[in-house]
């Protein structure tokens, strides 16, 4: 694959993301590291008391011990993803607010339509992003994310309606849907805000999320306060315990308090 190839697909993912609320980057890990990242990951729910996963659960992990499991925490700091990552939030050293794993085992129903602290008020404009990188493939028979295109600015503040408030719920159930497929190895980058939801999952669903903020943005209440929270986290962690290819993302300083 040329150079030109990886900048069209860093480019589309991020317009994508914009646009659409989805953005896509096909195909980030390769083989072998999908093969690393998978072993990482099912050692480590062992590790951490989480077992080999009962059917029709969802189980997940986070914080900093993930960290200590090179093949999940390459998923943070990989260079295509923090490019994308860098790019939708014009963010040259975003904040890696939280890092997190999430394992489906099946037969599990899905996930209903909703949108991450949706409840809260309107956020400025690609103040947050997150990232799904997928250890195994979803798609319309199994896992698929659904997402309503451009859900995601109807959640942000505007000059032209400074009175907004976010959609109801009701709003959210009664969106247009429309799948993302994607296979092992491939990232999905999701504004918080967009409305989701998740297929009927029928094979392993295995993926690692990172929640990325910038820190030249003026966050709102709800967001400062749980940023803060992280910040105050991150600040009394141990740096020489953290890997150094995500000590600049987990660094707490500097801030635009």
């Amino acid at each position: 694959m040329t150079t030109d190839t990886l900048d069209t697909e860093i480019t589309t993912a991020i317009s994508e993301a914009i646009e659409h609320g989805v953005g896509i980057l096909p195909n980030v890990l390769t083989d072998r590291e999908v093969r690393e990242a998978r072993a990482d990951f099912d050692r480590a729910y062992l590790d951490l008391g989480k077992g080999p996963g009962e059917p029709g659960t969802r189980d997940s992990l986070w914080g900093e011990l993930l960290l200590e499991y090179p093949g999940i925490a390459h998923c943070f700091s990989h260079p295509r993803i923090v490019s994308v990552v860098t790019g939708i939030l014009e963010e040259p050293v975003p904040f890696l607010e939280k890092v997190k794993t999430n394992r489906y085992t099946p037969e599990h129903i899905g996930v209903g339509k909703h949108a991450d602290m949706f409840e809260f008020e309107v956020v400025p404009a690609f103040s947050e992003v997150a990232t799904q990188v997928f250890l195994d493939g979803i798609s319309t028979g199994s896992g698929a994310v659904l997402y309503a295109s451009g859900s995601h600015r109807l959640h942000f503040e505007s000059d032209d309606d400074p009175g907004r408030k976010s959609p109801s719920q009701e709003e959210i159930e009664a969106g247009e849907y429309v799948p993302a497929e994607v296979e092992a190895g491939s990232v999905i980058f999701r504004i918080p805000r967009v409305w989701h939801a998740v297929d009927p999952i029928h094979r392993l669903r295995r993926y690692v999320t990172g929640s990325y903020a910038a820190r030249r943005i003026h966050l709102r209440a709800y967001q400062l306060d749980r940023i803060l929270g992280c910040r105050k986290t991150h600040r009394e962690s141990d740096l020489t315990l953290i890997p150094a290819h995500i000590q600049p993302l987990w660094h707490p300083d500097p801030w635009n308090d």
